[in-house]
Parts: structure tokens; sequence; C-alpha cells
């Protein structure tokens, strides 16, 4: 478990922010502000701006905790805690980003927005970070990880085996042989289907996380790659993304064609 250390004063904060950190699967710890007893924590959180700024100089994360007051070279927590706030900095801190979303002035009830992606599937990690930040708004970080990874496994599939047209005898072929990642790189460059793109459909709400994928390649038999799967080592690669993208997804549902597919999230 990821531990957080605090420094605190405001006890109610303290307790706020213990009680969201343990929500998210990360545990709090008072301490006092010397490095040495920092050294294992992914964060350090302060109400005391001597013990912030003597921090700041470290390699740890340090969030300072104040009414009204900012400190530079530090993340900026407002009293009192604000749980979404508090979710976005955790974000950051996953995907080392240092710009922050959050206003607490407003914030949306709902998103709506559309994407053409393109084929370098060594970006889509940092892509799909991105593009799902509005994500903190209506779901928790270790819920908001598991969309993310199903929505990988969805949009590599629609690069590889859609607009690159890799087929999963490729895939397996050069995976056995473990010159995948080269072949990936040649067919990226190489490959007529370089200038596709694979469109795709944000809606989320407090109820509801939904994408829509699609790419220009010739699609599959889902069935039958789903079906395989389960026990085929040679299309289980294929189907991978499939089953489990139904792991964190409660719907997974393909066009006919193969290269069209709807994952539905329904938040608790």
């Amino acid at each position: 478990m990821k531990k957080i250390a605090c420094f605190m004063q405001n006890i109610n904060f303290y307790h706020s922010l213990s009680a969201a950190a343990e929500e998210e699967g990360f545990a709090v710890q008072n301490t006092n502000s010397s490095l040495e007893e920092l050294s294992d924590y992914m964060l350090f959180v302060t109400d005391d701006s001597l013990a912030a700024e003597r921090t700041s100089d470290s390699d740890l994360p340090v969030a300072f905790a104040s009414h009204s007051g900012k400190l530079q070279n530090v993340f900026n927590l407002k009293i009192p805690f604000d749980k979404i706030q508090f979710k976005s900095l955790l974000d950051q801190l996953m995907h080392r980003v240092t710009d922050d979303l959050y206003s607490r002035i407003s914030w949306p009830e709902f998103i709506r927005k559309s994407y053409l992606i393109g084929n370098d599937i060594y970006q889509l990690d940092k892509i799909i970070f991105f593009i799902t930040r509005e994500l903190i708004f209506f779901a928790g970080i270790s819920e908001i990880q598991k969309i993310r990874i199903g929505l990988s496994e969805m949009l590599a599939n629609a690069v590889e085996h859609g607009n690159l047209g890799i087929s999963a005898e490729e895939k397996f072929r050069h995976m056995e042989d473990g010159t995948y990642e080269d072949f990936l790189k040649s067919r990226v460059e190489n490959s007529k289907g370089y200038d596709c793109k694979v469109r795709l459909e944000i809606y989320m709400d407090k109820k509801t996380v939904e994408f829509t994928i699609e790419d220009e390649g010739r699609g599959f038999d889902v069935e039958n790659a789903e079906f395989q799967a389960k026990d085929d080592d040679l299309l289980k690669l294929h189907g991978r993304g499939i089953m489990l993208t139904k792991i964190y997804f409660d719907s997974v549902e393909y066009n006919k064609k193969g290269n069209k597919v709807v994952i539905r999230k329904f938040l608790s």
C-alpha cells in the first residue's frame, strides 16, 4: 500500500484526508518533517509553511494545506479539505504531471467529447491520461485506474489489429520469437494504415462512463475471438483485450463488422 506522510496541526483536515486516502487505497501516517522519516512515502502533506519549504528541496512531492496562502515549488491544497482536489493531486502524482485540472469554483455535471487518435501505440498511456482527467469528478482513483486499463486495451486493439492490420497469427509468432517490439515499430513506420485514425467518443457523468471506439480496419470475428481466447494461445493475444475489458467494464458491445465497440462502466 502506498503511504502518505502528514505533519498537520489542523486535526479536522487530517481526519478528512485520512478517510479519503483510505477509500483510495492509500495509508496516511502522522509524522514529523525530518527527511530521514519521509523517505518511504509518496507524498508529504503539511499545514506548516516552514516544514513545506524545508522539504520542497527534496525529491518527495510536498502539498501545503492552508486557508488562502500559496507556496512556490509545492502543491497547494485548500482548507477545509476538498476530496476532489485531493483526488486530482493523487492522479497528477501517479502520472508525474504538475498542472492541476481542478477548480474549486466550478465542476462539470457531465463530460461529452470526441477525439481522433493516431497510431503511435507507445503514446497511448499518456494520451489516455490527458483525455480522461475529468474522471476525478465522478470516480475514485482505484476505479479510474481500472477504467484506463480497459480503455487502453481497447485502443491498443483498435490500433494494432484494426488500423495497422496486425493479425493474431503475426502477433503470436513475433511474441514467441521476442521480436514483436521491432515488428510493431516497423509496422507503425511503414504501414499503409499509418494515416488511419481511431475515433474515440467519451461520455461521463456521476452514474456512467461510456467510450465508443472505432478504427478504420477490416474488423474481425468478435464471437470467435472471445470463444477461442479461453483456451487457444494463438487467439488469446487477440481476445485478451476484450476479456480484460469485460472485467473492468459492465458492458462491451461490438458492431457486426468488429471495428467499433462501445464500453460502459456504471459508477457506484
